[in-house]
């Protein structure tokens, strides 16, 4: 079964506010930019459907310990045009010693504001100052990396931004999350070949967080789970090589991790193209039942017959994606 008519509902709201008929959708990134290029994928994505009046990026929080990623986020951001948007750092040791193969030549090589997460505010203060500041039910989150910041979120108590207890917070402003991670309808071993659980889920022991996260989000919060096995069909970002200028960071992390030319697996890129334009013909969205994830990360999807306000989405056209997600990425910044 598919999609109830409230969560399509919400969906073709969306898409409306990206027509320009309502405000655009305001979004937060929460991104664990550090080993795949995929997530540089879709903060440039993101920027570009900025560019285009189709949303309002809002803030980029960073979810691993790794030093240098916030500063790849503000070379982004600065190439974009945007270097006072908010970025903010995880300060904790998760998954600190993962060193892709861009991130700190991005660093080095662009020009940038942040350089290292002692120069960026935590960021679940950014969260929560991002969230207050906004109306109420008008900001998607694409959690595209780990449970890091939004368990944080979650359970964080009200501060200067907000009077508000974190999931209060939550159920006040977000309208909905677009979230990759794990496989559906299971990530269990099953003749599929993948490692189970997957990465997003299940890495580094990163389960216990997970399993806390899904479990307590809120229930009137819509959650669209983006499953690997989406993003796996879809590469991009190839095009870049020899369509964009030598100055790009975007091009030259997809050149850094994968090679001049070679597509990636756009798992990020997909997430947030939904969080942003919905639907669209491009995927379906299964919304009876709801996710369970175990403390090792794995997760399965318990089919209840009736619409709990989970879905996980299922790829329509992988040719649709990949062309909408390598026009914004050839798309130049506004200046």
């Amino acid at each position: 079964k598919k999609s109830s008519i409230m969560i399509l509902s919400l969906v073709a709201t969306v898409v409306a506010a990206a027509g320009g008929t309502l405000a655009p959708p305001r979004l937060i990134i929460d991104t664990d930019m550090s080993g795949d290029c995929d997530d540089v994928g879709a903060t440039c994505l993101a920027h570009a459907l900025m560019d285009r009046g189709e949303v309002e990026l809002i803030a980029v929080v960073h979810n691993t310990g790794l030093d240098a990623g916030v500063g790849a986020v503000s070379v982004i951001n600065t190439y974009y045009n945007r270097s006072e948007l908010p970025v903010g750092a995880y300060k904790g040791t998760f998954d600190n010693w993962l060193r892709g193969p861009y991130v700190d030549d991005l660093v080095a090589r662009f020009p940038s504001q942040i350089r290292n997460e002692s120069e960026a505010p935590d960021a679940l203060d950014v969260y929560r100052a991002a969230l207050a500041s906004s109306p109420d039910s008008s900001v998607w989150i694409a959690s595209i990396g780990f449970t890091t910041n939004l368990q944080a979120l979650l359970t964080s108590e009200p501060d200067r931004h907000s009077p508000l207890q974190g999931a209060e917070l939550v159920k006040a402003k977000v309208r909905g999350i677009s979230w990759m991670g794990g496989r559906y309808p299971a990530s269990t071993p099953g003749g599929h070949g993948l490692p189970s659980p997957e990465h997003n889920f299940g890495f580094n022991n990163i389960g216990p967080s997970t399993a806390s996260v899904v479990a307590g989000w809120p229930k009137s919060v819509p959650a669209f789970f983006v499953g690997f096995e989406v993003g796996a069909a879809v590469g991009t970002g190839g095009v870049m090589t020899n369509h964009t200028p030598t100055d790009n960071p975007c091009r030259a992390a997809y050149i850094d991790h994968s090679g001049p030319g070679v597509d990636r697996a756009s798992w990020d890129p997909a997430t947030t193209l939904f969080a942003v334009r919905g639907l669209q013909d491009l995927f379906t969205a299964h919304s009876t039942g709801h996710n369970a994830v175990g403390e090792d990360g794995n997760n399965q999807w318990v089919e209840t017959g009736r619409a709990e306000n989970q879905s996980y989405l299922v790829l329509s056209s992988a040719a649709g994606v990949k062309a909408a997600i390598d026009a914004l990425l050839l798309a130049p910044p506004q200046r």
